[in-house]
Order: structure tokens, then C-alpha cells, then sequence
């Protein structure tokens, strides 16, 4: 960086610091928005400041208009029944919203910014020194919408206080579940083998995921975890309660498909969505989105039942209530 960059950055970064003493929220999303548009580098340089010197401040605190809804599951295949729900809902509502998966929306927000701060392969250290940065960044471009992410990474949090989400970006998450000796079975179809299944299911080789079908120079990974660690940390009290958690089995949109969209749109309003009930349009979701459910004969050989048994936690399958 020059010189004259240098003191375009100090003066900004110094500005910055006087909106924040006289509590200037808007004059503070406007120059970070500006700065996104015409600057790129001064916009990296203010958010990183904005961020690391103001963490706790009350200046975060409803910074945004918009937040993000998190739609998760271990296998990302079984968010879009939700996800598909919430785009026909807000659509036919008349409100703006923004869909994708978290991989192809961090994607494209780093193909658009072209910073060489960024690794082209965003990996899971990467993730954790920059989650916040990247919400933050992807909430500027939306003005009000809010944003709906399909993601399967399991939540973090590290000794120096890095998340995976922050409670002042996050309006809510929806954790979709269902038994793993389902999700083994899938996994063994899908792979034609079941030791690539146990592989995916446990995490045996340590490996990250991705969906990512956005197409550019950065590859967006995800930390999803064995079945057991990505369950847990969405299924932890502090972690519903923190971050407004709504956990739902995959079957009940199958089961009692009106009554779980209702609560999943009551979980949004009790989160400060701005959307009105309307179980009419919840009926014509339904009645045009017949929810099928992948069925599976759950005949397994006793060899294969001894190695599930013995690498899944009991604990969560009597929380979730599971039998294998």
C-alpha cells in the first residue's frame, strides 16, 4: 500500500472512530457501503476495525436492518423443502429476501470484493478468522432484505471468542434432523460403498465440505464435522437459546406438514421478521409441494449395526429420539 493510500486509510479508519463515539449508525453503514462500492480496500481495512476494536459495543447491536436466517442440516439436500417454503412465502408476501447457500453467497461476495487478503481456498482457520467479516459483508449488500443460508457446518466457538454466526447478525436458525441410520443409508447409495459412508458420517479422514456451485476463483469449505460433533453443537442449550434455534424433524414435514411451516414462520416473527401469517398461502405451499422423503429399507447386517452403535453418541440419539 502507498502512501497516499495509507493516509486515505488512516483518515477513514479515523472517521470511522468519530461515528462510533457520537453513536452514527447510519453515517457508519454508509461509509462502509461507499467505501464497498468505490474503495475496496479501504472498505477491508474499516470493517476489520470495525469489527476487532468494537466487538462488544453497543454501536453492534441492531446495526443491521437485515439479518441472516440460517437453514441447516447435515445433509444439505434436506434444507430445501424449508428453504424452498420460505422463497414461495416471502415471494407471494411481496417481501424482498435473498437465498443461497453460505458457501455460494461468501463465494461470490469474494469474487466481487477481489481482495488479496483471501485465500482462493477458504478453509476452516480461514473461516474462523473471518466468519464475522463475511456476514457482516454480505448483510451491506442486501439494504433490508434479509438473507436465507443453506449451510451444513457445524457451529464453532474458540477460545478467543470466534463464532461460526454472531447474535447480531444471526436472526434465527432451523436445525433439520433425522435419524443418521438414515443419513447412512443415503450416503451408502450415493457412494456404492459403505466404509465412503462411515467416512462421511463419522468424519474419519478429518475432511471439510462443500456445496459450492457458484463458479469463481474461491472455493468456500465448510467445517461439518462427524454426525455426533454437528448435532451437538446445534442441539446445545446455550447455542438455541443464544441464537434463536428452532430444531425440526425431518419427517414432520411429511407428517404434519401445515403445522410445522406455521411454527417455522412464528419462529421467524418471534425473531423480529418483519412477515404477516397467511396459512392460505401455507396450504398452497403444501398442496403444490408434496414433501417425499427418500425411503430406505433400514435392513442393515449386524456387522454394520456394531460399527454404528459403537461410534454414535447414545446421549444424542435418545435426545432426537433415533434407533438404529
Amino acid at each position: 500500500m502507498n502512501i497516499f493510500n495509507k493516509f486515505k486509510v488512516n483518515y477513514n479508519l479515523k472517521l470511522l472512530d468519530d461515528l462510533v463515539s457520537n453513536n452514527k449508525k447510519e453515517e457508519i453503514f454508509s461509509l462502509l457501503k461507499e467505501n464497498k462500492i468505490k474503495n475496496k480496500e479501504i472498505f477491508f481495512q474499516l470493517l476489520k476495525h470495525f469489527i476487532d476494536n468494537y466487538k462488544n459495543h453497543s454501536i453492534r447491536e441492531n446495526f443491521f436492518k437485515n439479518r441472516v436466517v440460517l437453514i441447516n442440516s447435515f445433509e444439505m439436500d434436506d434444507c430445501n423443502y424449508l428453504s424452498n417454503f420460505f422463497s414461495f412465502y416471502f415471494d407471494n408476501m411481496n417481501l424482498e429476501t435473498d437465498h443461497d447457500s453460505l458457501s455460494n453467497a461468501i463465494a461470490k461476495d469474494l469474487d466481487s470484493l477481489c481482495l488479496s487478503h483471501f485465500p482462493e481456498k477458504i478453509d476452516f482457520q480461514c473461516f474462523i478468522k473471518f466468519s464475522d467479516f463475511f456476514f457482516n459483508s454480505l448483510l451491506l449488500n442486501m439494504e433490508d432484505k434479509n438473507v436465507f443460508l443453506k449451510s451444513n457446518s457445524a457451529f464453532f466457538e474458540t477460545n478467543e471468542k470466534n463464532f461460526f454466526i454472531y447474535p447480531n447478525t444471526t436472526a434465527a436458525y432451523f436445525l433439520i434432523h433425522k435419524n443418521p441410520l438414515h443419513i447412512y443409508l443415503s450416503l451408502k447409495k450415493k457412494f456404492s460403498s459403505s466404509q465412503e459412508a462411515l467416512n462421511e458420517l463419522f468424519n474419519f479422514q478429518n475432511t471439510l465440505v462443500t456445496c459450492q456451485d457458484y463458479n469463481c476463483d474461491y472455493e468456500v469449505s465448510e467445517n461439518r464435522q462427524s454426525w455426533n460433533t454437528y448435532s451437538n453443537s446445534w442441539k446445545d442449550p446455550n447455542v438455541i437459546s443464544t441464537f434463536r434455534g428452532l430444531l425440526i424433524p425431518l419427517k414432520d414435514f411429511q407428517d404434519k406438514p401445515h403445522e410445522i411451516l406455521t411454527k417455522a414462520l412464528f419462529h421467524l416473527i418471534q425473531a423480529g421478521i418483519k412477515v404477516e401469517m397467511n396459512y392460505d398461502l401455507i396450504d398452497q405451499y403444501i398442496l403444490n409441494h408434496k414433501f417425499e422423503d427418500q425411503y430406505f429399507t433400514e435392513d442393515i447386517s449386524n456387522k454394520e449395526k456394531k460399527i454404528l452403535l459403537s461410534n454414535f453418541d447414545q446421549n444424542l440419539l435418545e435426545f432426537f429420539s433415533y434407533k438404529i
